[in-house]
């Protein structure tokens, strides 16, 4: 009788960019060994990982049935029925370190990654944008497979996702007919233009692009010839995008109007991809799809790069403006006068940097 695969359960709740940035590895780790691993993280995010085969989800609701010590108990006793010989830590909060901490007295061999919280910290405290950068997440997550023995042969230069957009085999019938009347609509000419991906908005302030900065972009695509997919939150996001492209011909509005599998069906669709230090930038990057981030508060060399990117695909709030950039590892503090940081990145450099990736 054939001996099962290894078996390993992954751990990653967290914001979405954080758990986006775990495709490119979950992908690398399947190929090259001869696993199968049980991701588990928040029911919303698992759309991200219907194209990996050999990948189990099981979703995790930690408001409704898995809150506090008792909940994270019963979670420890599921992931035990599981039966995986090993549990990896991708997340590293105290909520995790409980679940380690009662997988290993249910004898689960248990295990984290290095987050790099220390340096990250450092680097912010005394910023200078001459040294080298900080690991990447992706690198932080593929270690923590190499050091359960395993490899992770990650490549990560540009277009390391495959770059036929495969990762979406088959688009559901409402997606692709409403892909296809796009084509059919003569009112704008676009049979040399691109479909382009936009997501102003991101957590915090200091991440966001300016909403009349945002329209303006739009506005000076669409009359190159392109089309614009505007992708952001239900709710007040979806108003306010709504609101941007009042009028816009050539100009979609994405959000609210489909569910989230539906949304990543689109945006494999795209061409490129202009978003913030945001998931959208992440998940475009999963699809092998060039993007354009828009680093304000925060910046690259932390870590935070979307997959396959270079550096040349990063644009940067102004330094000589703003001399303590970046303010913090997420973006979340912003010292007094910094608050229109993100509007010291013209519209233009972003219009040429497209126009460079799409040449």
């Amino acid at each position: 009788m054939s001996q099962r695969p290894r078996h390993i359960a992954v751990v990653r709740f967290s914001a979405m960019g954080d758990v986006a940035m775990l495709f490119p590895v979950l992908r690398a780790v399947l190929a090259q060994n001869d696993i199968e691993i049980t991701l588990l993280t928040r029911p919303q995010f698992a759309p991200i990982f219907s194209s990996l085969s050999g990948l189990h989800i099981k979703t995790v609701d930690l408001k409704k049935h898995y809150k506090g010590p008792v909940g994270l108990w019963q979670l420890a006793r599921e992931i035990k029925a599981l039966n995986p010989d090993d549990f990896l830590d991708l997340h590293d909060v105290l909520r995790t370190k409980i679940l380690q901490r009662y997988l290993r007295f249910l004898g689960v061999n248990t295990s984290t990654f290095n987050k790099g919280r220390a340096e990250k910290k450092q680097r912010v405290k005394h910023f200078d944008p001459s040294l080298p950068w900080l690991k990447s997440t992706h690198q932080r997550y593929a270690e923590g497979f190499e050091a359960l023995g395993l490899k992770v042969g990650l490549n990560q230069g540009a277009n390391a996702i495959d770059s036929d957009k495969s990762v979406v085999q088959k688009r559901s019938p409402l997606v692709q007919d409403f892909l296809d009347s796009l084509k059919t609509q003569s009112t704008l000419n676009t049979q040399s233009g691109a479909c382009i991906g936009f997501a102003p908005f991101a957590a915090f302030a200091g991440k966001t692009y300016p909403l009349d900065l945002a329209q303006n972009l739009c506005e000076v695509l669409v009359r190159k010839g392109h089309r614009v997919f505007l992708f952001g939150a239900p709710g007040e996001e979806a108003r306010q995008l709504a609101d941007l492209a009042k009028n816009q011909e050539g100009t979609h509005v994405l959000a609210g109007k489909w569910t989230f599998a539906q949304e990543l069906e689109l945006m494999s669709a795209l061409d490129l991809m202009v978003a913030m230090d945001s998931g959208n930038g992440h998940l475009a990057a999963n699809f092998g799809l060039p993007v354009i981030t828009l680093w304000g508060a925060t910046h690259p060399s932390l870590g935070f790069m979307p997959f396959g990117q270079g550096p040349e695909r990063q644009l940067y709030a102004d330094r000589r403006q703003y001399p303590e950039l970046p303010t913090s590892v997420y973006g979340n503090k912003l010292p007094q006068g910094y608050a229109q940081i993100m509007r010291s990145i013209p519209v233009e450099d972003i219009v040429e940097k497209v126009e460079d990736l799409l040449g």
